[in-house]
């Protein structure tokens, strides 16, 4: 960070990415920040934030502003948007496992020889003569 922007964040006039915005709002659900944002009228660059995330940056002294407003209690933030939330504890809590579909991957090579055995035998079964299933096909 050169020496202007240092400046600019003293002065209230830089701006900040989502993850400084979390440092500065530990109050907020992560998930929260920007609907909290857009309700206080904190500004935000069209520009894309500088950590390629195609997240927007925050205006430093609007952050800096609302973070005092939620300490006071006086900024519009919903109930369910603060970190202590029965919400938030959702988010915490970790959800069912993510159903794995099953591959061809040599951990299902005894189920594989096990189908092509259970296959071969109905194949057997269809022939008449229990010969050959070109006979059947005959």
């Amino acid at each position: 960070m050169g020496s202007a922007d240092e400046q600019d964040l003293e002065d209230g006039r830089g701006w900040l990415t989502k993850a400084e915005v979390r440092e500065a709002w530990p109050q907020i659900r992560p998930i929260s920040i920007t609907a909290v944002a857009r309700a206080n009228s904190v500004r935000t660059s069209a520009a894309p934030s500088p950590d390629l995330t195609r997240e927007p940056t925050y205006h430093a002294a609007d952050v800096r502003q609302v973070a005092a407003r939620i300490a006071r209690g006086e900024a519009d933030v919903a109930p369910w948007q603060h970190a202590d939330s029965d919400a938030a504890r959702d988010d915490a809590t970790p959800g069912p496992p993510v159903w794995q579909p099953v591959g061809w991957g040599p951990e299902n090579v005894p189920g594989l020889v096990l189908l092509a055995i259970i296959v071969g035998l109905f194949l057997w079964g269809l022939t008449h003569n229990h010969g050959t299933v070109t006979n059947f096909v005959r």
